[in-house]
């Protein structure tokens, strides 16, 4: 289940929001989809006991990330502090319904509506809160078919590996700070210089599982990906860029730090797709201004239908190879030469 944006932009202004990596305020409904893809009340707070049992490298792997460290380490620091006093809130980032969206896992909310965080960015921040799948998913014996197994998780809300575009959505929503009064007031970064190959195939890859049998019951090797793969990594996360920065402009209200940050996100990100060839599918649907990346404010129906648009295309690219052959072949040049932190071994 996913959560309306505009919903959200109301619970938040009682609350806030600091990134988003697949962050909601829970309410208790359903709620159309749009955005954002956490459920709090779905986060098993035994998360690592639950997932080590099966992954113990991985999440050995996580242990030594900024993912993890973030729960002990953020709140402390001055600048978060700042942040918050510029906002007109007190107390914690660890506490602020607006901070724990993205730098947080959040299991519930505690007495007096106050969220409850239980870890750092965690293992059900990206695969999805798993409440529902979890048992389905370690039901080796009761379901032996692995590929039978991993689809009845992912019909139960899992996001899978194989699924780049779903589960790459998780970290653009949060590092592209879609948040005007965080960035103009509260003079957080307006978003990371993130880009996915780099980003996912650094600190945080734990790709300890293939196809390969033996491979899979010994877990010993964080797998490099293939360059084909991380083409197809970059593809995705330029698409996904650029339709997350087109989210961001439609909450756009005043000029400032915000809207300038967020035109020049998706200008960057669509001059990149155009760059590769093969992408007129997706760069058809951005409003432009002239030859330029159309930057307004209070332009929320034009910029989201353009990023649902950009969305249906973005889902095809993985199971659609072909089609984009010439963007693929492309983007063998434009694959980074060093990744975001040290991959864990």
């Amino acid at each position: 289940m996913m959560v309306n944006w505009k919903q959200i932009k109301r619970i938040a202004t009682r609350g806030g929001m600091a990134c988003v990596l697949g962050a909601t305020v829970y309410s208790g409904a359903a709620v159309a989809e749009d955005v954002l893809s956490y459920e709090p009340h779905k986060i098993l707070e035994d998360e690592k006991g639950k997932c080590e049992q099966c992954h113990e490298n991985a999440v050995l792997a996580w242990e030594e990330s900024t993912h993890k460290k973030t729960y002990d380490e953020l709140h402390l620091r001055d600048e978060a502090k700042a942040v918050l006093e510029r906002l007109g809130s007190k107390g914690s980032i660890r506490r602020n319904d607006e901070c724990v969206q993205c730098h947080y896992t959040q299991s519930a909310k505690e007495a007096g509506g106050r969220a409850k965080t239980v870890m750092g960015v965690s293992c059900q921040r990206c695969h999805g809160g798993a409440v529902d799948w979890l048992d389905v998913h370690q039901d080796t014996e009761g379901m032996p078919d692995r590929k039978a197994r991993l689809a009845k998780a992912e019909s139960l809300g899992m996001r899978l590996t194989d699924d780049i575009y779903t589960l790459a959505m998780n970290c653009f929503q949060c590092h592209t700070v879609p948040k005007e009064d965080l960035v103009n007031k509260g003079l957080h970064p307006a978003g990371s210089d993130f880009e996915l190959v780099a980003w996912s195939h650094g600190e945080v890859r734990h790709n300890f599982l293939n196809d390969d049998a033996k491979a899979r019951a010994e877990q010993g090797t964080n797998n490099e990906s293939s360059a084909e793969t991380k083409q197809l990594f970059y593809v995705v996360g330029k698409t996904l860029d650029l339709e997350f920065a087109l989210r961001g402009l439609s909450s756009a209200t005043e000029e400032g730090t915000y809207l300038t940050a967020m035109g020049e996100r998706a200008q960057n990100a669509y001059d990149a797709l155009k760059g590769l060839g093969g992408m007129d599918s997706v760069l058809s649907q951005v409003p432009m201004d002239g030859d330029k990346v159309k930057v307004a404010v209070n332009n929320a129906g034009e910029y989201n239908g353009a990023a649902d648009g950009i969305r249906k295309v973005a889902k095809t690219i993985e199971s659609d190879k072909g089609k984009f052959s010439t963007a693929l072949s492309a983007a063998g040049s434009k694959l980074p030469s060093s990744y975001q932190g040290e991959a864990y071994e």
